[in-house]
Formats: structure tokens, sequence, C-alpha cells
């Protein structure tokens, strides 16, 4: 019989900031959780503590690690910085009545994937940073010739989860993904014919029927 590669990718979003109650743009300014809000991510922590993750894998900055240690769970996480969300450059701090009328940032808005934002990322180089990390994570799962389905982890930000899902998931644009601070989303990942194919989208905690 053949290998058959199969795997469930967990992605979370940390938890609240004071930035992010603000609605202030935070990139790779690193500003911790709020702890009065840990409350808030409970049900997230009782899932989770449910699940034997493979492997677990966290953006560097405080936010995610604090998240991560806040939920206690079993497996070693290990640290990637290629997890960061993106950096907004001058608009870090910045929220959007301060830049609406920005044409610069109207711009970015209307195209984040062509336009980089002032001193900070463009959208080319963040899109190559994440897809150089799942390209390696990827290859190392091949290479293993056992059958299995790996429970993978991914403590991360909104804008890394709404490029990875809407890269493997073509009916959900970039914008229309919304994740909110301590939840996620699951994709089911199966290898067919030389690429990887989501065959289901959850949320995490789990609220309802899968989506397409």
């Amino acid at each position: 019989m053949g290998t058959s590669h199969r795997m469930d990718l967990y992605f979370v979003r940390h938890g609240i900031t004071d930035w992010n109650k603000g609605r202030r743009y935070l990139g790779h300014t690193d500003r911790g959780i709020l702890i009065n809000e840990l409350d808030q991510l409970t049900e997230l922590k009782d899932e989770l503590q449910k699940i034997s993750f493979d492997q677990i894998f966290t953006s560097d900055l405080c936010r995610c690690q604090e998240t991560l240690t806040y939920l206690n769970l079993s497996s070693y996480a290990y640290i990637d910085s290629r997890l960061r969300e993106m950096n907004f450059g001058d608009w870090e701090g910045k929220t959007y009545e301060e830049l609406k009328h920005n044409s610069a940032y109207q711009r970015w808005l209307d195209n984040w994937e062509h336009y980089s934002t002032p001193n900070g990322e463009s959208g080319e180089s963040f899109k190559a940073r994440i897809n150089s990390f799942f390209d390696e994570l990827f290859q190392r799962l091949l290479e293993n010739t056992a059958n299995y389905n790996k429970q993978i982890l991914i403590m991360t930000h909104g804008g890394v989860i709404r490029y990875f899902v809407s890269k493997m998931v073509s009916s959900h644009t970039f914008w229309e993904i919304t994740v909110k601070h301590g939840q996620g989303i699951r994709l089911s990942l199966d290898w067919v014919k030389g690429e990887w194919v989501c065959n289901s989208l959850s949320e995490v905690p789990f609220r309802g029927k899968e989506k397409s």
C-alpha cells in the first residue's frame, strides 16, 4: 500500500493585548497579553489540552509565548520568528481613524500584497517568510515514510492565519477570514497528487458544523 500523508493544522491567534483592545496596528512591536483577559482563553485551553500534539510552533513575540504558557500544553514548542505578524513600520500603534486619510494607507488596504507599509514590510516579503516556514514543515512531514495523521499547533497572529487559510482555501479571501484573539482555525489537509489539499475547515474551540 502507498504512503498516506495527512495532518490537522491548528492555527491559534494569541490572547488580546492593550493595543488590540485599542484597535491599534500591532505587528513586530512586542506587547504582552492582558492578564485580566485570560479567562477568555479557558474554553480554548480545555479543548486543546485534550489533543496530543505531535509538534507545536510559535511566533517569537511575547504575546504568543505568553498565550502558549497559559494554555499549558504538554508538547515542546519550537520558536520561529517567521511566524510573526506583518511589520507595519510607521503605522505600528496607529488606528484606522488616524490613518484613513493617508493615501498610501488606502492603497495598501486596496492591495496589501503589492504595497509596503512605510519603513515596514511588503506584502510579498510577508508572504515569502510564511511560505518558507510551511514549505520546510511540509517537506519534513513528507520525508516521513510511515502512514500518519499528524496533529500540529501553530501559535501565531491574525495576519498569518488569514494569509495561510486564504492560500489553502480559495473560497475564503484574506479580508473575509476573521479569527478572534484566543481562538483559531483547524485545517485538515491531505497529500493528493503532489500537493496539500484542504478537506475541511473548522473553528477552534469547535462551535458547530465544519466549513467547506
